[in-house]
């Protein structure tokens, strides 16, 4: 009984484990496509960091895999482009964020500095008023 059960589970594994290996030609494939995509945008914005520069690289190597129709390595290559890429485009994006943060708080120390003029001339007014 116990061996009928093993033999399932190893059945079902090596099963399981084909079944993933059937699967590179397709989504190698993919992986160029989503890889290729992010490189554009990568481009479009002109990012040159560290991590485009290893995506590009790895890029390169796993596009050349899938011309010659090794798709298993050539995905696991354009996967880790894509994370590259990914993370370049995600710290530009904070970079973004980050001096548009500082342009508010440059436009908000201002607008209360504009507001301290105003309070301390319409105190002025009110004093005058009074006398």
């Amino acid at each position: 009984m116990k061996r009928c059960g093993i033999f399932i589970i190893a059945s079902a594994l090596a099963t399981l484990l084909s079944s993933c290996a059937a699967q590179f030609p397709f989504i190698a494939p993919e992986a160029h496509s989503e890889a290729t995509y992010l490189k554009e945008i990568c481009a479009g914005q002109k990012l040159r960091t560290p991590d485009v520069k290893q995506a590009d690289s790895l890029y390169d190597a796993g596009s050349a895999l899938v011309k010659k129709g090794k798709n298993e390595p050539a995905y696991r290559l354009l996967d880790r482009a894509c994370i590259h890429y990914r993370i370049a485009l995600a710290a530009a994006s904070i970079q973004d964020k980050e001096r548009e943060m500082e342009k508010r708080e440059e436009m908000l120390a201002k607008t209360r500095e504009e507001v301290s003029a105003y309070n301390q001339i319409l105190k002025e007014l009110k004093t005058m008023e009074q006398r």
